[in-house]
């Protein structure tokens, strides 16, 4: 069987690689996640950086890890403060920890208080702004981008593409991790073979999203590499959150010269 061809409008056939909830004394799970990924995408890969995870582990305190952020040369986004909202029962029953989503329900105040000070770290240990925001889960209250604003952020992630520059940009999140209760990834795996066959059978650009306990589940770590595979095998390409967007606002362009000519 021949692969399939490119769609004519350039939207198909490329991902966006990421890892998620980078944070300190997880350096060697960061080489593990990104050594998943073919050799091309290792530089683009986003790098999504909690500054204070937990709210008890400073990025500033592992030297390490700030040494090889700086060195890395794909974006580093802005993923919450501690990427916690405190324990919670339900979140707990369901993912076997506290509630996670640390954006989900704030006001704006303290969405703005949390941003500026993960906005600061992220200046301080790097040494330059973030440009991107992931919130935590991918769960974003209304008043969140009205404060990102503020900080000076200009894009930002949902679950189902990206928000740059105020126009959206259709790039659904694939995600491996569904916390620790085996029940809940189970089913999640379940859910994921279709969507995973139907974006590979679509062609449908995605992000691909890697978390740290991605490296240490071995069934979800055989996953990911036979899915890597098969992207490398049918000409799939990654790029980075930037590359992505051009090339969306490429493509509108595209069909909007193309609708204005005459017949």
């Amino acid at each position: 069987m021949s692969k399939p061809r490119l769609k004519p409008d350039g939207w198909s056939r490329f991902y966006i690689p990421e890892v998620h909830d980078v944070h300190p004394r997880m350096e060697a799970s960061l080489e593990e996640l990104l050594a998943l990924l073919p050799p091309a995408a290792r530089d683009r890969a986003a790098l999504l950086v909690v500054p204070n995870w937990q709210g008890r582990e400073p990025l500033e305190r592992d030297g390490a890890l700030v040494a090889r952020l700086q060195a890395h040369r794909g974006e580093k986004v802005l993923h919450g403060w501690t990427h916690s909202l405190g324990p919670e029962f339900w979140n707990w029953l369901v993912y076997g920890h506290d509630n996670r989503s640390e954006f989900a329900r704030l006001g704006r105040d303290e969405a703005l208080d949390r941003l500026r000070k993960g906005r600061a770290m992220l200046v301080e240990t790097l040494g330059a702004a973030p440009r991107w925001f992931c919130a935590p889960r991918w769960q974003q209250a209304p008043t969140v981008a009205a404060a990102l604003g503020r900080v000076g952020i200009a894009h930002h992630q949902t679950a189902r593409g990206l928000m740059h520059d105020g126009g959206f940009v259709p790039c659904p999140a694939l995600n491996f991790d569904e916390g620790e209760r085996r029940l809940k990834a189970a089913l999640a795996g379940l859910a994921r073979r279709p969507a995973t066959a139907r974006l590979l059978r679509t062609q449908t650009p995605f992000r691909l999203t890697l978390h740290p306990a991605d490296a240490i589940r071995p069934a979800i770590r055989i996953e990911i590499e036979a899915f890597v595979r098969t992207l490398e095998a049918d000409g799939w390409r990654p790029v980075s959150l930037d590359e992505a967007a051009a090339r969306w606002q490429g493509t509108c362009a595209s069909a909007a010269a193309g609708e204005a000519e005459p017949p």
